[in-house]
């Protein structure tokens, strides 16, 4: 395991909320849960480094907001199966990887000692196990090319387990997605249970040890979307040592959602789950629209001055902002 330390130290009490958030994303290590830039990056022909005005995140608002690592996630429309999913997102990859040849700001981060609190750095993971075709087996080579996390389903089914959109009675976790967590467990991938069935969050849980996560996703108890956790889910991760990703989806913070919503709804999360256990997971460009006071990823310096507003201390901001995800990936990854 390895543990990436930092100091948070005392600021002064007269300088403004924003002033003291800016200073605390300069300080502290700033991880972003989930992303889909790389599915509009491909889709639009456009790099993820330079700035790009028309997607959420580019290199040069993280390193202007302070964000040090980001997850992006692999997504495959849910019309691919197969070997088409597992090309769409091989093309996916390789863009990534062709944006790292051509630009030394983005940087694969593959292990803990890789990230750099004056560098911003990527990670790769599945938003559904669709890409491995079914073989868990493919997962070494998906590893190979820095894949750290994995979300079994998207909203539908598919070989692994259900998507929370299946029926009335979705199942649990198959045969084959037992053998995929066991590989998982040996090569060191964080299993993400954001997006899954109620049945298949509960029967994973049984099934694994270790920390878990729910990348993206908000508190039920504050707005009623199924892809929300209850409080009970919530408490369940944190007894995991887990984490949830608190997220900036319209619809999964309530009517005319606005960026106080995203800070009602981490308040909520701490007080149930406690601060080691949520951290961000904004989903950004994985959306059309954004909550008002939000339009990428620059604006995460405002949400933490309006969490510092209400209360929340320094030293549990520090964790919400990215020891809690740091934590999780030194005891997951190998």
């Amino acid at each position: 395991m390895h543990v990436l330390t930092w100091s948070v130290m005392t600021t002064p009490k007269a300088r403004s909320y924003h002033d003291l958030a800016v200073d605390l994303h300069n300080r502290v290590p700033v991880v972003d849960g989930h992303a889909d830039t790389l599915d509009r990056s491909l889709e639009e022909g456009v790099a993820l480094g330079p700035a790009q005005p028309m997607l959420h995140i580019d290199v040069p608002r993280m390193k202007a907001a302070g964000v040090n690592l980001q997850v992006l996630s692999l997504w495959v429309p849910p019309d691919l199966k197969g070997e088409r999913a597992l090309r769409r997102a091989m093309a996916m990859a390789a863009c990534f990887h062709a944006a790292r040849r051509a630009d030394p700001d983005v940087r694969l981060v593959a292990s803990v000692a890789d990230v750099d609190v004056a560098r911003p750095g990527f990670v790769l993971s599945f938003e559904g196990a669709e890409p491995l075709a079914d073989d868990p087996h493919l997962l070494d080579a998906w590893y190979a090319l820095g894949l750290r996390m994995i979300a079994l389903t998207w909203n539908g089914r598919n070989g692994f387990a259900d998507g929370l959109t299946v029926g009335d009675r979705p199942s649990g976790i198959t045969g084959l997605g037992q053998d995929l967590l066991r590989r998982m467990r040996d090569l060191g991938v964080v299993l993400d249970l954001a997006h899954i069935a109620e049945a298949g969050f509960w029967h994973a849980l049984e099934l694994t040890e270790g920390p878990v996560v729910v990348s993206h996703a908000n508190a039920r108890a504050l707005c009623s979307h199924p892809r929300n956790m209850t409080d009970d889910q919530l408490r369940a991760i944190a007894g995991r040592g887990g984490l949830v990703g608190a997220c900036v989806v319209p619809k999964f913070l309530g009517e005319e959602a606005a960026l106080e919503d995203v800070a009602r709804h981490v308040l909520h999360m701490v007080e149930i789950a406690g601060a080691d256990h949520v951290g961000l997971g904004c989903d950004f460009d994985g959306v059309t629209s954004l909550p008002r006071g939000v339009a990428g990823i620059q604006d995460l310096p405002a949400l933490t001055a309006l969490l510092l507003e209400r209360g929340l201390a320094e030293e549990d901001m520090a964790k919400i902002l990215g020891g809690n995800w740091l934590r999780v990936f030194g005891q997951v990854w190998m």
